[in-house]
């Protein structure tokens, strides 16, 4: 389970089970996953900029996705 956003978007790069679920109902898949509200609302709101900075402020390399 998740300890942050940013583990779960991690995941989802190795993980085609949750990347699977993802790309079918991406806020359904977050709660289910254990985030916490704030963050199901980034996914919800598609707030690229909040994952952008989080990714940032934890000195991990930003990757550009597209699901």
């Amino acid at each position: 389970m998740a300890t942050s956003l940013a583990d779960f978007l991690e995941e989802l790069d190795s993980n085609a089970e949750l990347k699977e679920a993802y790309l079918k109902d991406p806020v359904a898949t977050a709660t289910a996953y254990g985030l916490a509200d704030e963050d199901v609302n980034v996914i919800k709101n598609k707030d690229w900029d909040t994952v952008r900075q989080r990714f940032q402020s934890a000195g991990v390399p930003i990757k550009n996705q597209t699901y």
